[in-house]
């Protein structure tokens, strides 16, 4: 079944809960204190089918005090219900939800009208708010005029989110899933829901909940109470999981393992009015940390390159949008550019970051090959760059200079394979009789992989002999090198009696290979 998650957005009492009743007939705000206040305070979630489409709404509070709460439910938004009060136009609160679908990069926004039964004049009302809008440059996809009163434009809302297409599923996308809510049931345990915004799981699938490292058995899937064999992104989904419900929280992050590690910093684009170096809340999915601002450079169009700081581990990723809190209002937001600690020089680091902002990763890798002296690794490629190791690969070779090993995901400037020659001649120097192999010189150069090693060793073919799968010095005979050493070996462990050093110390000692 094709789906579609749509929000609604919009300052308070200007109908937005209303709105989703009058769609669907559910009724969001179940508190006694929701009720009791007329207001909305925590999301809601329900959804509308028809034929072949299943529209999932997430239904958010207007209140300027629980704006926390509206950017939660805004990172599962596909498309916005951008409900305004006909007669009170634009307030407070619509121009800051409006400013949260701009950073989050919505831009299916749908303009409801509300309460137009009690307008005298529709069509001005109408234009000032259009061209309000504009001027604000918010792009709107179609507006409708309605009142719950009379029905008025429900139903022709109603037929054209229908037509609404999802964005098309990026199967290479890893399934990245944001807890907003946990809670156990009787006869089935513990279970989360949230937005599935990339990435696809299927039941009985093993993922891993990154904050406590658990590995996680996937016991059923549900998209609004059917249940699933498997689902894909831009869906509500409710998970059954093996665990107990107390070892999960709101704002926990699954995935599959090995695709994201845990930093307490990252780099990023930040847009923002004004901007200083202070402490914010920094919001990604249903996850609220606080972060400390170290402005790295001011760029145009109110941009800024900026290195955040957190107190506890976070797992971000590359694109990956964000939002800025301050005195619960939001300053700005933006996008992740460098979620790994990157140790680089202020310079050299927004260099970085405008080929990331660019997306300009041949560039990148470019720029990461010289400025790392023993190589750079594309193991995290999915998490630093959104990139297979395939596509990392490929694009790696493209590179001038570099030793591309695809076993260990590792790229090398060809100028480093100097230091692993020198040091080849170093070991001869001190000892002719040395039996080498890759594996051995990769144990003492660490910063050298295996097929690193090897190519220095086959580089070296005037000085080298090869033969057994040992490399040794050009001239010797082999048979007698071996029992050189087999009687170096003895006369060793003959001195040393009954406690002998260890085998891999010996072997170092007459330089062997292990």
């Amino acid at each position: 079944m094709k789906s579609v998650i749509i929000g609604t957005a919009g300052h308070i009492d200007h109908g937005k809960t209303s709105l989703i009743k009058a769609l669907n007939g559910f009724e969001g705000d179940s508190l006694k204190e929701e009720q009791e206040r007329q207001i909305t305070i925590n999301l809601s979630f329900s959804n509308l089918k028809l034929k072949d489409k299943n529209i999932s709404f997430i239904d958010v509070p207007g209140h300027k005090d629980l704006v926390k709460t509206m950017v939660s439910g805004a990172f599962g938004f596909s498309v916005c219900l951008f409900v305004v009060d006909i007669n009170k136009g634009l307030k407070e609160q619509s121009l800051e939800h409006l400013e949260i679908l701009k950073i989050l990069d919505i831009k299916n926004i749908i303009l409801v009208l509300s309460k137009c039964d009690l307008c005298e004049n529709i069509e001005q009302k109408s234009v000032e708010i259009l061209e309000e809008l504009k001027n604000l440059d918010y792009p709107i996809l179609k507006v409708f005029h309605t009142s719950i009163k009379n029905n008025q434009g429900i139903e022709e809302l109603k037929n054209y989110l229908y037509t609404i297409e999802n964005k098309e599923n990026d199967e290479e996308l890893i399934f990245h899933y944001y807890i907003d809510r946990v809670f156990s049931l009787k006869g089935i345990g513990t279970v989360v829901t949230g937005s599935l915004n990339e990435g696809s799981i299927t039941l009985n699938e093993k993922i891993i909940c990154l904050d406590t490292q658990k590995e996680l058995i996937v016991k059923n899937i549900q998209n609004h109470d059917t249940n699933l064999e498997q689902i894909k992104a831009c869906n509500r989904v409710a998970l059954s999981l093996n665990c107990d419900y107390k070892e999960l929280k709101k704002g926990y992050l699954l995935s599959k393992k090995g695709y994201f590690k845990a930093f307490k910093e990252c780099d990023a684009l930040v847009r923002a009015k004004n901007l200083q170096n202070s402490k914010m809340i920094f919001c990604v999915g249903s996850r609220q940390i606080e972060c400390k601002i170290n402005i790295l450079k001011k760029l145009e169009n109110d941009e800024f390159f900026v290195h955040f700081s957190f107190d506890k581990n976070v797992f971000l990723s590359f694109d990956e949008a964000f939002i800025l809190l301050q005195n619960n209002r939001v300053i700005g937001g933006g996008k992740v550019l460098n979620p790994l600690s990157e140790p680089l020089k202020k310079e050299q680091k927004n260099k970085f970051l405008m080929f990331l902002k660019n997306k300009d990763f041949k560039a990148a890798f470019s720029f990461l090959k010289d400025a790392h002296k023993y190589g750079f690794g594309l193991l995290s490629s999915y998490q630093r760059f959104k990139l297979s190791h395939q596509k990392a690969l490929k694009l790696a070779k493209k590179l001038n200079q570099v030793f591309v090993d695809e076993k260990n995901l590792n790229v090398y400037h060809l100028q480093s394979l100097e230091e692993i020659k020198n040091f080849i001649k170093f070991i001869l120097e001190k000892n002719p009789y040395a039996m080498l192999s890759a594996h051995s010189l990769a144990l003492r150069i660490t910063w050298a992989s295996e097929n690193f090693c090897e190519l220095g060793l086959k580089e070296m073919s005037n000085l080298l002999d090869f033969q057994n799968g040992i490399y040794f010095k050009k001239g010797i005979d082999f048979e007698k090198l071996q029992e050189k050493n087999n009687n170096q070996l003895y006369e060793i462990l003959k001195k040393q009696g009954i406690k002998p050093e260890a085998p891999y110390n010996l072997y170092d000692f007459l330089e062997l290979d292990r």
